[in-house]
């Protein structure tokens, strides 16, 4: 058994995208030329603007999006080439929390029955709905919950449901797409608490997309920065935010928000992150800082 769970090499995704004015068409590099890996067990946070890149990354990592080229490796397996058919032994091995939980669970299903129906391909219905209900009340609900709506529950409480769906069919990994950027601040540290709770019980292994660096900072053991499709930074989570190395991870970190009021008034000026004032090379290449911790120059 490798150590990678999750191995990227070269990946890249580009979108075509029309201009209104002339209709003339820009090639939007979504994922340009990504090599990366996630370790077994590991949260990987990935942070970057919107329009950087994050969700097409995670997305092709699951397969939901093709790259254009390089190679994906799910625990040493190359999946790129492999058949409809062979691939889909992988795809309940690898599920996604959306963003949106309330968009994302059918209004006209219970509780119950949006747990239940990946476990329905899986399982025979009495196996199935025991697991689901197990699964339930493992992330906070009661038996009084199952028989209820989506719209009967809180934003906190939907997400939970969406969790519940992903982890119920024993994946490995999980790809955590801004899952608490719809929720209330009081609820956001509630649903990290249980994503870490779940990775600890059942080994799970995290992508977490968000652009809240706090909460990226809290359940990340390493952290990627993305910048224009790229790359530009990766290292442990203290390496990252006490030796932040490149100009746009400076500039994401100085836009944090601060508790002291007279530092909070002297970053304001410099509160909005401007990409595009970031000067690149023409031929970037990787640096070494610190051990294992590594910066786009």
């Amino acid at each position: 058994m490798t150590r990678e769970l999750i191995k990227l090499e070269n990946a890249t995704k580009y979108f075509s995208v029309k201009n209104n004015i002339g209709q003339t068409e820009t090639i939007v590099k979504a994922v340009d030329n990504i090599s990366l890996t996630i370790d077994r067990g590991e949260t990987l946070g990935l942070v970057g603007e919107s329009g950087s890149g994050k969700t097409t990354l995670g997305r092709s990592i699951l397969q939901l999006e093709e790259l254009d080229s390089g190679e994906l490796y799910f625990n040493g397996q190359e999946l790129r080439h492999l058949s409809k058919k062979e691939r889909k032994t992988y795809h309940k091995r690898m599920q996604i929390i959306f963003q949106d939980p309330y968009s994302s669970l059918n209004p006209q299903r219970t509780a119950l029955d949006q747990v239940k129906e990946p476990l329905n391909l899986l399982f025979d219905k009495r196996e199935a709905e025991e697991k689901a209900k197990d699964i339930l009340k493992k992330v906070g609900f009661t038996e009084s919950d199952f028989t209820k709506y989506p719209r009967e529950f809180s934003g906190g409480q939907r997400q939970r449901i969406g969790i519940a769906r992903a982890v119920a069919v024993e994946p490995e990994f999980i790809l955590c797409d801004e899952p608490i950027s719809a929720l209330d601040v009081s609820i956001q540290a509630q649903i990290i608490n249980l994503l870490v709770e779940l990775q600890q019980d059942l080994g799970l292994t995290y992508l977490f997309i968000s652009h809240d660096l706090s909460m990226v900072r809290y359940i990340s053991d390493r952290i990627a920065v993305m910048y224009l499709g790229q790359i530009v930074e990766i290292g442990s989570t203290e390496q990252l935010f006490d030796n932040p190395q490149h100009p746009y991870t400076k500039k994401l970190l100085s836009a944090m928000t601060i508790a002291d009021p007279i530092k909070a008034r002297e970053q304001q000026k410099n509160k909005k992150v401007q990409p595009t004032n970031i000067p690149r090379t023409k031929e970037p290449k990787w640096v070494e800082v610190e051990s294992n911790h590594f910066v786009m120059v």
